[in-house]
């Protein structure tokens, strides 16, 4: 009975820490951008980096034959302060990514960026907001991690939802930035509950031995 009790803890405390060690969430690939316009508008979101495309290409822009690679709800956190169009106020919200290839400007990489609401470039009719443009020279087909594949930001069309979605027009930057963001690893679980159920097998042992000595001892003869 002792040995079949050592050998359920034992395995117990096996079956949790590699429980354990399954669970633990993996690490995704963090960018964060930050710009300020020459108008005074700032704003700020992070891009999540392992977001798959869409099967369905994005609107793009309105020139026939370039359609955009869409990256749905690829961006978290997006804020947007404008002093001059105040509507246009957000804050941690999530939107979409887009990468448009093969525009002949373009000529050292591919235009890219934030387009918000989430979804809003997805089909016609065009009802997007807010577009952050970015030069961007990774792979069109999949989001780079890299922060110097996105070395250019292009500026700020917002739209206006009372006229038609019109442009008020592209605000150069005045500032731009992007950095990895720097994760925090995961504490390693693994040894912590391996040492709780070898902590808890020595008590289950001391326990058992503790118990055998008081029978033997109650065992003898006076």
């Amino acid at each position: 009975m002792y040995k079949q009790a050592l050998s359920f803890a034992v395995a117990l405390s096996g079956f949790v820490s590699m429980g354990t060690v399954a669970l633990e969430p993996a690490q995704a690939s963090l960018l964060d951008f930050s710009f300020t316009t020459i108008n005074g508008a700032e704003g700020t979101f992070t891009l999540d980096t392992d977001t798959p495309p869409s099967l369905v290409p994005s609107l793009g822009i309105s020139t026939p034959g370039f359609p955009g690679i869409l990256y749905p709800n690829a961006v978290s956190n997006f804020s947007f302060r404008s002093p001059e169009r105040p509507q246009l106020n957000v804050s941690n919200q999530v939107a979409d990514w887009e990468v448009i290839p093969n525009i002949p400007s373009v000529e050292t990489g591919n235009l890219s960026g934030l387009v918000f609401p989430s979804g809003c470039s997805a089909e016609a009719p065009f009802t997007c907001l807010i577009n952050v443009g970015v030069l961007y020279t990774g792979n069109p087909s999949e989001l780079s991690d890299n922060p110097d594949s996105y070395p250019v930001g292009l500026g700020v069309d917002s739209f206006d939802s009372t006229n038609n979605f019109a442009s008020f027009g592209i605000e150069p930057l005045s500032d731009y930035k992007v950095v990895r963001r720097e994760t925090v690893p995961e504490p390693n679980t693994y040894l912590g509950t391996l040492a709780v159920g070898i902590y808890g097998t020595a008590l289950l042992l001391k326990g058992k031995r503790s118990n055998v000595a008081q029978n033997i001892s109650e065992s003898r003869p006076e």
